[in-house]
């Protein structure tokens, strides 16, 4: 089975269970602070490696689960990836559980690459622009990529909206070098 569907089976049991517990929002933010634990490339090398036995898992698990302070369903839940080998698809589960999570409560996440910074007033306006859109209520993380030149880049629900000048010139270099000569 692949890794995502392996992610998306666990994220959507998990999801379940904190639904109905009405804990939903708070393993929503356990998971986003295990989700920055667990980025660390060395720590993955680690849980993917055959050398990891289960009690060792195990007790990893109930370590990161003490240290953090997470509740019973979260520990639990690292406990049940722990004894499946599966600690090392958290990454993708916490991903899965937050579009669950932002299903639940009606909202989507966008990703705005831009040039140079965007003025406040700008921001709201994409943001706007993309809540009329989708019917629902948006949240917009914004990264500076200079190599765009000028505009914007949109990534929302799966799809990008690029408005980016760098584009733009590419397109046209494409054009101008795939035309036919008329002289």
């Amino acid at each position: 089975m692949s890794s995502s569907r392996v992610a998306r089976r666990y994220a959507k049991a998990l999801f379940a269970l904190a639904r109905e517990q009405g804990v939903h929002d708070g393993v929503a933010a356990e998971l986003a602070g295990l989700r920055a634990a667990f980025a660390e490339p060395r720590l993955q090398a680690v849980l993917g490696s055959p050398m990891m036995t289960v009690p060792r898992l195990l007790a990893l698990a109930r370590e990161l689960a003490r240290t953090l302070k997470l509740s019973a369903l979260t520990a639990n839940f690292l406990g049940v990836l722990a004894t499946n080998r599966r600690l090392d698809q958290l990454s993708g589960v916490c991903g899965r559980f937050e579009e669950l999570h932002d299903r639940a409560l009606g909202r989507i996440r966008i990703g705005i690459r831009t040039a140079t910074a965007l003025s406040p007033e700008r921001q709201q306006g994409i943001v706007r622009a993309f809540e009329h859109l989708t019917g629902s209520s948006v949240l917009a993380t914004v990264t500076v990529q200079p190599e765009l030149l000028g505009g914007q880049v949109v990534d929302a629900a799966g799809k990008v909206y690029d408005g980016s000048l760098r584009t733009q010139l590419d397109r046209l270099a494409r054009e101008i070098t795939s035309a036919r000569t008329y002289l």
